[in-house]
């Protein structure tokens, strides 16, 4: 296959996968999904690796949706590899996160129960270059950090388990080219040209306008998330070598105020971000406003002033400390 050695490039890159790792394939029966599926099994001996699938019935297409579960079953089946999959039954009953959301928080759940089924070392999904445009781009319009513009991570850890994209240097045109040219079947899923999702609205309306401007506007978008990425990082290993500033656990957590304001402000916010992670607070609630906000508590306000956050947490200025309380709903 054509794009094997490119990928084993960037799956060496990235150091995703290493010689013995169980890897659980996401397939959604998408060109993007099955292409990622075939590539890996076509390098599972060059890699020393095991393959697994999981596909996950969102329940949103009736009919259709099951007939691209029982393409996926089939599919793995001709592979000779093994299919985890499931439905979701249930309807969103809450109104915090949005139907894209809540079906994304549902999907990522299955995955990491699917990794624990089969005890796999990493989960691949099919993430491409466009994929990555278009998270740009929403995170800009959305307003976010740095840390939100680097955008999907080609390889991304979340309690222990390990997420890998090793599709995300492709355009998709480029993948959809090849399984045509290779004629490998797969599904197509209409919502992706309705517009009621606001990624649907990126990709089909403001991306193409964007082209008009600059041909390679994915790439280019791309090539800024890869640059912060490189910003990001930096700050994150001098984040983690001030972990020890951070007392308590549970509820109650503190930061040494001194020692926070001895750091420079972008330090100084990915500690606050990580003492509210583990608050449990969502910080993605969280908006420009909210960031000045902190800055201008930590910085200005007085001993015994507090600042309510969202999802319960509240900010407490002590003597010399700053405690992270999680009030009881």
């Amino acid at each position: 296959m054509e794009f094997e050695k490119p990928i084993l490039k960037t799956i060496r890159d990235y150091n995703m996968i290493k010689s013995g790792d169980k890897v659980l394939v996401a397939v959604s029966g998408g060109p993007d999904s099955v292409f990622l599926l075939h590539v890996l099994k076509g390098l599972e001996g060059k890699l020393g690796i095991k393959l697994f699938v999981c596909h996950l019935d969102h329940s949103t297409r009736g009919k259709e949706s099951s007939l691209d579960a029982k393409f996926v079953r089939r599919l793995a089946k001709k592979l000779n590899l093994r299919a985890v999959t499931a439905k979701i039954k249930e309807k969103q009953s809450s109104k915090k996160l949005s139907k894209e959301e809540w079906l994304r928080e549902k999907r990522y759940l299955f995955f990491k129960r699917s990794a624990r089924t089969v005890r796999a070392d990493a989960i691949a999904t099919a993430h491409t270059m466009d994929d990555q445009a278009e998270t740009v781009i929403m995170r800009v319009i959305k307003g976010s950090s740095i840390k939100g513009l680097v955008g999907v991570h080609p390889v991304r850890f979340e309690n222990k388990i390990k997420f890998i994209r090793p599709l995300i240097r492709f355009e998709k045109k480029e993948l959809l080219r090849f399984l045509e040219k290779s004629k490998i079947p797969y599904c197509l899923d209409r919502t992706n040209k309705e517009n009621a999702f606001f990624r649907n609205r990126i990709r089909n309306k403001l991306l193409p306008h964007l082209a008009r401007y600059n041909p390679r506007i994915k790439r280019s978008l791309c090539n800024l998330a890869e640059s912060l990425k490189e910003d990001f990082d930096f700050i994150a290993g001098e984040k983690k070598k001030r972990a020890s500033l951070l007392k308590g656990e549970g509820p109650a957590r503190s930061i040494c105020l001194s020692s926070l304001l001895l750091q420079p402000k972008a330090i100084q916010k990915e500690m606050m971000r990580e003492t509210l992670l583990l608050m449990g607070a969502n910080v993605k609630k969280l908006t420009y406003r909210h960031w000045k906000d902190i800055e201008d508590f930590v910085t200005k306000k007085a001993k015994g002033k507090s600042l309510d956050l969202p999802d319960g947490v509240r900010v407490v200025k002590a003597e010399n400390t700053i405690n992270f309380i999680k009030l009881l709903r």
